[in-house]
């Protein structure tokens, strides 16, 4: 039981496929020609640990300009293969591939939806605030 609330407080009880799903349909809105690319996501993902989200099997490390996830490259790649995506460098989703997080996130906030509301806002906010260029 103590291990539990050690858990909780430090770890959101999001799931990471959800919350990549999540982060990647929201920054659609905004892609252009030149973003979002894994790295992006990446940055936004270490933003919103600054903000303290933490997210249990999300992997980050540092690179020379900035942040990668192998987590969110994998998943990327995983809609690339199933026809979802049409490129990586920058990500580009079809409408389905859209779709289909949006589907990923919805089945999350049925077990989790008090904390995906506060990371829906808390990335709205980064995302309003991320510069994004033509």
């Amino acid at each position: 039981m103590g291990t539990m609330a050690y858990s909780k407080a430090n770890y959101t009880d999001i799931d990471t496929t959800g919350a990549i799903a999540l982060v990647l349909a929201r920054s659609m809105d905004r892609r252009t020609d030149t973003w979002p690319y894994v790295k992006d996501i990446s940055e936004i993902f270490y933003r919103l640990r600054e903000k303290g989200f933490r997210l249990r099997d999300l992997g980050l490390r540092r690179i020379p300009d900035g942040y990668y996830s192998d987590d969110v490259e994998n998943f990327v790649g995983q809609l690339l293969s199933m026809g979802y995506a049409t490129q990586r460098s920058p990500i580009k989703l079809v409408d389905a591939g859209v779709q289909l997080c949006d589907e990923i996130v919805a089945k999350e906030g049925e077990t989790n939806k008090t904390e995906l509301e506060k990371l829906m806002k808390a990335l709205d906010d980064l995302l309003s605030k991320t510069q994004v260029t033509a």
